[in-house]
């Protein structure tokens, strides 16, 4: 009983779901009752805490700076005596070396894409993206968008490098970063994922960018994390969407979108993302940019399996689309095989299998899962003269992708 109480107060957002609404339209047209409005500024009043600051951003979204003690990660009844880890214990060997970012042959140079709020909290406060009305509209015209898929779910295309069963205790990679173009009902990842636990209690943490227009209302490529404790059944959000990560950084924050995005044949843009275990606390902290940004962590407490380390480190895509569309681009939109500035990159994979970032083992990197190689498509691994392991992927995807 216990553990279902704690399910329903991690999906505040998602709980308006189980409103009845009157009808439904395309968006801005959609009609409730004053009894379903009135829930709704309910919700918006439990998931949106006292802003000490408000920053807008140039594209429109509004963060607010909110007591780092009262973000929303401590309503999760897991975190209510929770002491905030204001900085990691240590950092892993390896995480401020500067990677080199242009070592795939034929690859021109490449450059970091600019992302960040323009002004800061005040101390002892963090940015929270504010969610609106239109957004919790959107959770229940489009419930099935906001949940991550697993691998047979319907409309839901994936490509894979992974490699598995040594202990570790994070990883890391650059990932290109592209802006494909995805209509409403449709999304498209770029993704690393930390994982362990059997299907059902699957533990996974997740990072990259996205293009997500129900879930965030437009498509502008943004950052985004996604967990969950139990395969995605019942636990674990989007960014800060639900109670469990624990933002610090002043400046930096979940859901904010890239400024450059590539171009194909044209400038290239990247970042670099990676997540690590503490291992005095355990909990998992996410270092983002070439300036290894400490955004936050996920504290140990939230996990079962993850609790001591991972067994399975992803790198790849994914995307989705409802059945009778046609499926949405994959990266640039580019198979693999097209090669530097044309197909989508991730580089400089690392993995932790102790406290240093290293190269992965390369007799485990020959893993590879692919459901639709017509649509999309991943390079394997390989290793350029730069030093760097990396490969492409993508892919156009089309009217006969779906399954």
């Amino acid at each position: 009983m216990a553990l279902t109480v704690s399910m329903k107060m991690l999906i505040l957002l998602v709980s308006t779901i189980s409103l009845a609404w009157s009808s439904h339209g395309v968006e801005g047209e959609t009609s409730i009752s004053e009894e379903e409005d009135a829930e709704l500024e309910r919700q918006l009043k439990i998931i949106n805490k006292s802003a000490i600051k408000v920053i807008k951003t140039h594209y429109g979204d509004i963060y607010d700076c909110v007591d780092i003690n009262k973000q929303p990660a401590f309503d999760h009844p897991l975190l209510k005596n929770h002491k905030i880890q204001m900085r990691p214990t240590s950092f892993p060997k390896g995480l401020f070396d500067k990677a080199s970012s242009s070592s795939v042959e034929e690859t021109s140079k490449v450059m970091p894409s600019e992302i960040g709020l323009k002004d800061r909290c005040p101390p002892g406060s963090v940015p929270i993206r504010r969610t609106r009305k239109e957004d919790l509209i959107r959770v229940k015209q489009n419930p099935s968008e906001f949940q991550p898929l697993i691998d047979s779910a319907p409309g839901h295309n994936f490509v894979k490098n992974y490699i598995s069963t040594v202990p570790y205790h994070g990883a890391g990679a650059w990932i290109g970063v592209y802006n494909p173009a995805v209509s409403k009902g449709q999304f498209s990842n770029a993704v690393m994922w930390i994982e362990n636990g059997d299907e059902n209690n699957l533990n996974s943490i997740q990072v990259g960018w996205t293009v997500n227009h129900d879930l965030h209302g437009d498509n502008r490529t943004r950052l985004f994390t996604y967990w969950t404790v139990d395969g995605y059944q019942k636990t674990g959000c989007f960014d800060t969407r639900c109670p469990g990560f624990v933002q610090l950084s002043p400046d930096m924050a979940l859901g904010l979108a890239f400024d450059n995005t590539s171009v194909i044949d044209g400038p290239q843009y990247h970042t670099k993302v990676v997540i690590y275990q503490d291992l005095s606390t355990g909990n998992w902290w996410l270092s983002f940019t070439e300036d290894n940004v400490h955004i936050g962590y996920w504290p140990k407490s939230l996990f079962t399996d993850l609790a001591t380390s991972a067994s399975y480190i992803k790198w790849g895509a994914e995307v989705y689309t409802p059945s009778g569309q046609a499926s949405p681009p994959m990266g640039s939109g580019r198979f693999p095989s097209e090669g530097a500035n044309k197909a989508c990159l991730f580089n400089g994979l690392k993995v932790i299998y102790h406290s240093e970032l290293t190269d992965p083992n390369p007799f485990r990197l020959t893993r590879r899962k692919i459901d639709n190689p017509d649509c999309y498509d991943a390079d394997i691994v390989k290793k350029s003269k730069g030093l760097d392991y990396y490969f492409f992927f993508g892919g156009p995807g089309g009217p006969n992708c779906g399954n």
